[in-house]
């Protein structure tokens, strides 16, 4: 088998490789790439290493990068990411950790989005708590509906809020979770 030996035969035998994301994950082999002009034996490493500066331009990048992903993150999660070289294994991390669609963590998200109760929390805290929960849902792939987000809220609040629940439950014109929200927040009780 021959082998390419100029820069023009190398590129027209390697395929061009594009970064691959399936559900958030970077495809690492994307990033190690680098087009060979000079095949590397046991006479020419510095030569073969040499080849293309736009090389460490990417290693530089990608550094920088890492770095900011590192120090966009809390000191719990740092832990996991020890040990990662580059920001695709960096960021494969993070979405293993947090992305996965894993049937407890949706069985956790929506049983504590329907067992939530407004309790000792001002009603500003009480909603960014249930939104929360829905956005955790939504970042797992599920598609939390408007109705769901408004039953949520209504069935989570106390007694004396009843007579709010009646003017929402009883509109001709559905309220979406903004609606309720805005309406649970000007509300004195």
């Amino acid at each position: 088998m021959s082998h390419p030996t100029s820069l023009s035969a190398a590129q027209s035998t390697t395929p061009a490789m594009t970064p691959s994301l399936t559900d958030g994950v970077v495809d690492s082999r994307f990033f190690a790439t680098k087009k060979i002009s000079v095949l590397l034996d046991d006479t020419n490493y510095l030569l073969w290493r040499q080849q293309n500066p736009e090389f460490a331009r990417f290693e530089q990048q990608d550094s920088a990068l890492a770095s900011w992903l590192l120090s966009s993150v809390s000191s719990v999660v740092l832990p996991h990411l020890i040990g990662m070289d580059t920001s695709a294994q960096i960021w494969n991390a993070i979405v293993n950790l947090y992305g996965s669609k894993t049937t407890s963590r949706l069985m956790f998200y929506r049983r504590a989005l329907h067992s939530q109760r407004k309790g000792n929390l001002s009603m500003r805290e009480f909603l960014v708590k249930v939104k929360r929960f829905c956005d955790n849902l939504t970042s797992c792939g599920e598609v939390i509906s408007d109705h769901e987000h408004v039953t949520a809220i209504l069935n989570s609040l106390p007694p004396e809020y009843e007579s709010v629940i009646m003017i929402i439950t009883a509109s001709s014109i559905p309220y979406n979770a903004q609606g309720v929200t805005t309406m649970l927040l000007v509300t004195p009780v």
